[in-house]
């Protein structure tokens, strides 16, 4: 028998326990050691050791690890470290990683069905952990084949099978952008449906808008002064004038995909409703908001401005 040097103490109401790893006969186990204070005869402990022995059957209990799913949990929580120790374990080598993805708000069978055929179709392998309300994993592409398109229709086809919420970073650089992913997915995650409210599935686009625009508030230094400064002149306006165009202005350009159209459905107003606010919006401004100089900070600006309404409210 070889055990561990190392074996840990609990106080189960004032009985000392001792618990640590055992290897009998190249089988592993655990063993407890009891202070046998009581005196408890060799016949009682016995009978103790077989009562616990039918209990950890029953739980077909094992004490051996699942090395993949630690790896995919070392990675969401951030330990590299932790990750590149177990991928030899875990059967995943860096360069096999297309994508990493959090689903949550979706019926668990349906959602594994759905990936089991995305497996079959593809050849992919779909490496995944199911926690509560949310699965989480990653998509691996052994052959190299790298069809991106193939995980993004994945994602789409959860999405409308029912899932309230998909994250995803496909085209991820190993280990250490994997394990980056998870991070930009965590950082995201509390507020980017409050700056993208119509939506449900978010690629690394938004999540990286979402991860510098959440940043930038909770800095609150010049950097966000600067984008404040941007949509201020909507308060010279009057208070009732200025929320309806910056109302207008926000689902235009963060939900609406500059589509005045699509603008105009979302808010049930006519089109030329929409046209006559953004032609306010640009003289107010002073200047287009089609042009490709200003979109980038006003984009930042208006994501900004949705996270402060929401702060103000909590």
């Amino acid at each position: 028998m070889n055990k561990s040097m190392v074996y840990t103490k609990i106080d189960i109401n004032g009985a000392l326990t001792y618990w640590g790893p055992v290897t009998i006969n190249n089988e592993k186990h655990y063993m407890f050691i009891v202070d046998n204070e009581d005196s408890y005869s060799p016949g009682e402990i016995t009978k103790l050791a077989e009562i616990l022995e039918i209990a950890m059957n029953m739980w077909k209990y094992s004490p051996v690890k699942d090395a993949k799913a630690e790896f995919i949990k070392a990675l969401r929580r951030g330990n590299k470290s932790l990750a590149y120790s177990l991928k030899d374990e875990a059967e995943v080598a860096g360069e096999d990683i297309l994508s990493v993805f959090c689903i949550a708000g979706m019926e668990k069978d349906d959602c594994l069905k759905r990936i089991t055929s995305f497996e079959k179709e593809t050849g992919f392998e779909v490496l995944k952990i199911h926690e509560d309300d949310e699965i989480f994993g990653m998509v691996l592409d052994k052959n190299r084949i790298k069809y991106k398109e193939s995980c993004i229709e994945l994602y789409h086809q959860i999405q409308n099978a029912g899932a309230s919420i998909i994250f995803h970073v496909t085209g991820v650089a190993g280990i250490e952008g994997s394990a980056d992913a998870y991070q930009l997915i965590n950082e995201a995650w509390p507020f980017i449906q409050y700056i993208f409210p119509h939506q449900n599935i978010f690629s690394k686009y938004e999540l990286a808008l979402a991860s510098n625009c959440i940043n930038i508030s909770i800095k609150g230094d010049s950097v966000k002064k600067n984008c404040m400064d941007l949509i201020a002149p909507f308060k010279a306006v009057g208070e009732s004038k200025g929320k309806q165009l910056l109302e207008t202005l926000e689902i235009f350009v963060l939900d609406a995909s500059m589509n005045t159209a699509r603008t105009a459905k979302m808010m049930n107003i006519h089109t030329n409703t929409v046209q006559y606010r953004l032609k306010r919006i640009k003289e107010l401004l002073q200047a287009d908001m089609m042009g490709t100089t200003i979109m980038p900070g006003l984009t930042v600006s208006l994501a900004i401005e949705r996270i402060e309404k929401i702060t103000k409210m909590l």
